[in-house]
């Protein structure tokens, strides 16, 4: 059985897409479904983030109109210096790696909408981290899909949960 290049889990050779991870495992078809475009899109921008390659992000985002609510402080909305911000902290990110889970994807015409929980990790300036969020990013269709806005969202701390602070 084969494996996927990116997580390592057990894939069908039919498989478009690793279902653990949402990796991209054969070139695209020329007409993929919309709910794969997203997907790809989605994944193409995660791969960039681990390959550094902030002029492939920018490819995958709409310029003018991108915001982003990060799982990074200072945890409020990045406008225009989002990207460029990321970009920065590219210079002291080393090892990154992500495993999805929980995708799901919905299209309203020539908006979607896709959600995922994320695990990521690797080190920046020599500090380990391994986070896990929800993530929710909005895509529109001009042309073609780009993301016009991500919010990550970190689970609670497991410390967090022991004492009660998160009971409802």
């Amino acid at each position: 059985m084969p494996y996927c290049p990116n997580c390592g889990s057990e894939i069908r050779s039919s498989d478009q897409f690793c279902q653990k991870c949402g990796k991209l495992l054969r070139p695209a078809p020329t007409s993929l479904s919309p709910l794969d475009e997203v997907r790809a899109i989605v994944t193409a921008r995660l791969d960039a983030i681990k390959n550094r390659d902030s002029q492939s992000i920018a490819r995958l985002v709409d310029p003018n109109r991108y915001t982003k609510f990060d799982d990074w402080p200072p945890f409020r909305r990045r406008e225009s210096d989002a990207l460029t911000i990321e970009a920065d902290a590219f210079k002291v990110l080393k090892e990154f790696r992500y495993d999805i889970s929980d995708w799901r994807v919905d299209t309203f015409g020539n908006v979607a909408l896709a959600t995922f929980t994320i695990t990521y990790m690797g080190k920046i300036r020599d500090h380990d981290f391994n986070v896990r969020s929800r993530v929710s990013v909005l895509l529109a269709k001009d042309g073609g899909w780009r993301i016009v806005h991500e919010h990550w969202s970190r689970f609670p701390q497991m410390g967090m949960q022991r004492r009660g602070l998160f009971r409802f």
